[in-house]
């Protein structure tokens, strides 16, 4: 193709114009994708010739490696420009089992600037000659300068001279699906990202100049976990479960403009990353066990050659990794966010000799994404603090850190253009809302406000924790509100004492998740776990003990109110524990070695194990659980794939009864009423959408 550039070609109504990469027909513009204009290119200088699908291939994508099924899809989208009917053609023609041609007369192509100075006199002919060879040896002298001042690291560019740090900020709105991940293409000039409709989510590419969409990856039942592309934009990669009740997920490769998807490996996390010559992917595997919690691998783009580089033990995790750009080392996020302190840091492992280092001392509560700058350093998406929203900092070569947005919104998906001129993130919010409903009337609740975590106080009034991480109090029909904290820090879960003087809560304040407690009024706050930590569940009825759960060794431990003294209960690892009322039972979810999920009730007592309950679903997850006043009845929520559901156990019946289906949202927080008239849930979505950002100034 290369020996043509440059030259215009007419065939039909239409015109074609290699160098400004153009086609019209009657004038009017015609909107091909990159690959398909390349397609066409290809097609036209080879008008006549019957083209077999490898000398196709060879021409529109050089060496690179694409599937066959890249070309149908190009010839596709291009005779749907060209309105060519595959069956009646009249431009491009099938020859089974052969390969293609371009049936079109091809006018001859109008001349080049060089050409039209062999028709000018021969002397300014040859001036012209000339000085397009000296222009032509200034510029191959500058490119050597310039390369040779930038081997010896005098042009070392920074961070800061990309133009989005330049540019006041600036955002559009992409999508309002709420349902996206999203990442823009290193031409900046389209943005790939996940779209649910009718239940179903597909990948779709949006021309950014235009609005035109284009859907690449048709609509599955399943759920995209995260979306990478190769640094010469061809090949779009994808992690996703192929159906909602399928715990096994699996990584993707397609091309870019469309095609057909080709599995690569299996068991694979949302972050992705692709080494600067396109050839090797970074990802992560989560077997959640206790001596390999989280790995990170690199893998050929072919899916050989599969290599663990580091790993995490329990409760671990690694999230984001991103190649350096030399290409020898991976940086990559790694900690662990169950006390709700600072752990997650950043390092660099050398891909040779697998030693890790520090990239840098500053420590987050959650890294989410990760983007390379030029001269070693970072964009990274991240909570400082558990009560804080997920920002967009910039880490230097140094290891300092910078805070780029400080708005309402949470950042997670990141990626820039080559130019660093436009910028692709998603924006997080969610519709949690505490709703007040019975059993035998789940479907009119009454929504009361935002929160994020729910219970009743013996006198029937509702405490919960609001989004922004401080404890409020209100009425059940949602009079007389009442703020009781409010300080910098994360307030959540707390819990009354049966004499109402008291209410517990976890807190963040002093580095990680404690028991606090305050006067019912909000007054004299004060820390009372000072060593595992975690959060209340229950005060018992003598006001002498505390039950709390703790998120980083996910155990039940009791708190002596009078000693301080804490004492875990049990070894056992639960999930979404509760307490009977009376303090003698807990309830919780456990995971069964066949990877399957139960319900447990067990004796605080003696230990035993009383019922195990299985739950039927091949994903269950997010679960809830609050007991009866008289600590007869278990009423619990859990969602299964997409769906969320209502049971009840009674201890007089071995088996559980189904009670509603409450639909696709997220069930947050559950409580039941201190007379058992009643229910409060915390219910709703998260929310990510795709923003396009063009300055950060």
């Amino acid at each position: 193709m290369s020996e043509q550039i440059g030259r215009i070609y007419e065939f039909g109504d239409f015109r074609l114009d290699t160098a400004a990469k153009t086609l019209r027909r009657a004038n009017e513009p015609v909107a091909l994708t990159p690959k398909v204009f390349d397609t066409l290119q290809f097609f036209v200088q080879h008008a006549g010739e019957l083209l077999e699908k490898d000398q196709l291939m060879q021409g529109i994508w050089q060496d690179r490696f694409v599937e066959e099924s890249n070309l149908t899809f190009n010839i596709k989208m291009l005779r749907k420009a060209l309105q060519d009917d595959a069956q009646r053609p009249r431009f491009i023609e099938t020859v089974p089992r052969r390969g293609y041609r371009f049936i079109a007369e091809v006018k001859a192509p109008s001349t080049e600037p060089e050409t039209v100075a062999e028709n000018l006199p021969k002397s300014l002919a040859r001036t012209t000659k000339v000085y397009w060879a000296i222009a032509g040896s200034v510029v191959i002298v500058s490119l050597i300068f310039l390369l040779v001042w930038l081997r010896l690291g005098r042009g070392r560019a920074s961070a800061t001279t990309i133009p989005i740090f330049s540019a006041s900020f600036k955002s559009e709105r992409l999508s309002n699906t709420g349902s996206v991940h999203a990442l823009i293409t290193p031409d900046g000039k389209y943005a790939a990202y996940t779209n649910e409709t009718g239940g179903k989510q597909s990948i779709w590419l949006r021309k950014l100049e235009t609005s035109e969409n284009i859907q690449i990856v048709p609509g599955i039942e399943g759920a995209y976990l995260g979306l990478a592309i190769s640094h010469d934009g061809n090949t779009l990669y994808f992690v996703r479960r192929d159906r909602m009740n399928d715990p096994l997920t699996a990584l993707y490769r397609v091309n870019t403009f469309g095609g057909i998807p080709v599995k690569i490996t299996e068991q694979v996390e949302g972050w992705l990353s692709i080494s600067p010559d396109d050839t090797l992917l970074s990802f992560v595997r989560c077997k959640y066990l206790v001596d390999d919690y989280c790995s990170l691998f690199v893998i050929d783009k072919d899916g050989k050659n599969e290599r663990k580089f580091a790993t995490q033990l329990k409760p671990g995790r690694i999230t984001s990794s991103q190649f350096t750009r030399d290409g020898h080392s991976l940086v990559f996020a790694k900690g662990q966010s169950f006390n709700g302190g600072k752990d997650f840091g950043l390092y660099r492992i050398d891909l040779t000799g697998g030693g890790i280092t520090e990239v840098s001392p500053s420590r987050f509560f959650i890294i989410n994404r990760l983007v390379d700058l030029p001269n070693d350093e970072f964009l990274i998406s991240a909570r400082e603090t558990f009560e804080a929203k997920s920002r967009i900092f910039l880490v230097s070569s140094t290891g300092a850190v910078k805070a780029l947005t400080n708005d309402s919104f949470n950042y997670n998906d990141l990626s820039l253009n080559q130019l660093g001129d436009r910028m692709v993130v998603t924006q997080i919010t969610n519709t949690f809302r505490i709703n007040i409903t019975s059993i035998d009337d789940l479907k009119s609740p009454k929504v009361l406000l935002a929160a994020g975590s729910v219970s009743f106080t013996p006198d029937h009034r509702i405490l919960y924790a609001s989004d922004e991480g401080d404890i409020w109090s209100i009425n059940r029909d949602g009079s007389e509100q009442r703020q009781l904290t409010n300080n910098s820090s994360f307030d959540f879960s707390p819990r009354a004492s049966p004499d109402r003087l008291y209410i517990y809560f976890a807190s963040n304040r002093s580095g990680s998740n404690q028991v606090w407690r305050m006067n019912a009024d909000g007054s004299n706050q004060i820390q009372v776990t000072k060593g595992e930590g975690g959060f209340p569940l229950l005060v018992t009825a003598d006001g002498k003990f505390v039950y709390f759960y703790s998120g980083l060794n996910q155990r039940i431990w009791k708190l002596s109110v009078d000693t301080g003294d804490e004492t875990q209960l049990s070894d056992k690892v639960m999930q979404s524990p509760a307490f009977s009322n009376d303090g003698k039972l807990v309830a919780y979810f456990v995971n069964q070695r066949d990877k399957s999920v139960a319900l447990e009730l067990m004796s605080i007592d003696t230990g035993q194990v009383l019922n195990t309950v299985p739950i039927e679903g091949e994903r269950v997850e997010t679960f809830k659980i609050s007991w009866s006043p008289d600590a007869k009845t278990v009423t619990y929520t859990f969602a299964n794939g997409e769906q969320a559901y209502l049971w009840q156990l009674n201890l007089n019946d071995r088996r559980p009864r189904f009670v509603a289906n409450l639909g696709t949202e997220q069930i947050e927080d559950l409580a039941t009423a201190p007379d058992g008239s009643g229910l409060a849930l915390v219910r709703g979505k998260w929310i990510h959408d795709a923003v396009l950002i063009q300055g950060l100034k």
